[in-house]
């Protein structure tokens, strides 16, 4: 599993350091008749980026960890999320400074603006 403050180096994008990691208190049990129970623990990730690949920084990074029959397996393409974890990931990340005021004041209006309409 990641851990804040490790030092990485992304194949094609270059280095960087991991700044903060947030994750499920617990992780999400998955059923399926191929393998039969497996541990699903998805993340946001904060990064920094010794030189940024893009103009937008790439600050986040969402990777997650399966652990089927006890072996744990790591993915970081397009996660599958319910609902409440996605909420449960987000919140903490909230709670942990992820964002910058500008990001959370654009996330706020938006909020507004769909609760105001339903």
């Amino acid at each position: 599993m990641i851990q804040e403050g490790q030092k990485k180096k992304a194949k094609y994008w270059g280095a960087f350091n991991v700044k903060k990691v947030v994750k499920l208190a617990q992780p999400v049990i998955c059923h399926s008749e191929e393998t039969g129970e497996a541990e699903f623990t998805p993340t946001i990730v904060q990064i920094e980026w010794e030189k940024s690949p893009s103009s937008d920084v790439n600050e986040f990074w969402m990777p997650y960890w399966m652990k089927i029959r006890g072996k744990e397996k790591y993915g970081q393409f397009a996660p599958m999320l319910g609902a409440n974890a996605l909420l449960q990931l987000l919140q903490e990340a909230i709670r942990r400074d992820f964002f910058t005021k500008e990001f959370m004041l654009g996330l706020s209006d938006t909020l507004k603006e769909k609760l105001e309409r339903s």
